[in-house]
């Protein structure tokens, strides 16, 4: 689990990133509880230690969920203005999105998790992000909505609530990640935001500005940890230490070919492999099969690498893999580069902001600082910090 605190700057309109920290949790596996008392000791030391981190007492709290269970679906609202002046105003706005709310149909065990607005139509103007203030008589939004399973976000409430933590907004943790790292530049040319986890990788697709897909494949870098155990016969620890000190997507130009020891799965016995066993045998069979479950989540949704102008924004744990830019490029034909907070959103030291494991809670409380500045469905609060909660594997 990971825990990030900020505290909105609101002369400079950034979120300052106060501190971060990250427990590990047997709790809670690819987003979901599976053990709802572990699950709680991590997210109260979580708790804990960030407050004792800042030195300050949290009252905002925003949850990034994520995981297999949620999943996205489109719908539209309208909302006719009846004021004389005929200007729309923040509950034109919302009845709009109540409209497009009611419009989506979910099973009796699901919710919706959030609602993010991708356009507005005006009069049959479209592509307007901020109508309030305009004029009009009729307008229209267009949603992308994330609905998830009741019982999951139920287990995470009540894992937070027996540690007396009570949250005031939920967002989805992949978004809330892909938000603070595209410019404007890359969401208009389309983009593809990928979000290498531990079990799972996020996909958020960009097109002319505006959300077209989020996806998630059930693949990861914890499953390259895995395989590196099971071809070495390697303990958990022992094969991602293998993994951060000696692996490689690929077998690059100038790659050096060298041996290294490790201790083998008892703990004692001293085994010995070299890198191109490693990369050429265990790990790059690995990211040419999460490549394609990639490649295949975009052809099924008419999204091909013609809509990938703007590039591909790498984040998460995994994407620290040394040479997995350069494997993308090979495989998508488009620039790759690792996704960095946009500084004109977020400030805070390098070591939590460079730490792609942090994304998804920066961001978050970036979403709740700057939707409040604009067309929003609700508040989440007033407080002087925000903080953030991120489930999910321990993803490199």
């Amino acid at each position: 689990i990971c825990c990030v605190a900020g505290i909105r700057d609101e002369d400079a309109r950034v979120v300052k990133v106060l501190g971060a920290v990250c427990v590990p949790c047997d709790g809670i596996k690819a987003g979901a509880v599976i053990n709802i008392q572990e699950a709680a000791l991590s997210i109260g030391k979580a708790f804990e230690e960030t407050e004792k981190t800042v030195g300050s007492q949290i009252e905002n709290v925003i949850v990034a969920m994520r995981g297999s269970f949620i999943k996205s679906k489109t719908s539209k609202g309208v909302a006719n203005i009846n004021y004389s002046n005929k200007e729309i105003t923040q509950e034109t706005v919302e009845t709009a999105l109540e409209s497009a709310r009611k419009q989506i149909k979910i099973n009796s065990d699901q919710e919706i998790l959030q609602t993010v607005p991708r356009e507005y139509i005006l009069n049959q103007q479209g592509g307007i992000q901020n109508p309030i203030g305009m004029e009009g008589t009729y307008i229209e939004v267009d949603v992308h909505a994330f609905i998830a399973s009741s019982s999951n976000i139920g287990n995470i409430t009540k894992a937070m609530n027996s540690v007396g933590v009570k949250y005031d907004d939920r967002v989805y943790g992949y978004l809330a990640a892909s938000d603070i790292l595209v410019t404007r530049e890359e969401k208009e040319l389309s983009c593809l935001v990928i979000d290498l986890g531990g079990l799972t990788t996020g996909l958020v697709h960009y097109v002319d500005g505006i959300i077209k897909h989020a996806d998630e494949i059930p693949d990861g870098s914890d499953y390259i940890t895995r395989d590196i155990g099971h071809k070495l016969r390697a303990a958990y620890s022992v094969s991602k230490r293998i993994k951060e000190m000696h692996g490689a997507a690929f077998v690059y130009s100038d790659f050096k070919n060298e041996e290294f020891e490790y201790n083998g799965a008892d703990g004692r016995s001293a085994r010995k492999c070299d890198r191109l066993e490693l990369v050429d045998g265990i790990i790059t069979p690995r990211i040419d099969r999460i490549l394609y479950e990639i490649n295949e989540v975009m052809e099924k949704n008419n999204y091909g690498n013609e809509f990938l102008s703007g590039g591909i924004i790498l984040t998460g744990g995994g994407s620290s893999l040394y040479g997995l830019a350069e494997a993308f490029e090979r495989a998508f034909n488009c620039s790759v580069r690792n996704g960095i907070p946009n500084s004109d959103k977020v400030k805070g030291p390098d070591e939590i902001l460079l730490n792609p494991s942090y994304t998804a809670g920066i961001g978050a409380i970036a979403y709740d600082f700057l939707r409040s500045k604009g067309c929003v469905q609700k508040s989440a609060g007033n407080g002087i910090v925000s903080k953030i909660l991120r489930w999910f594997e321990e993803a490199f």
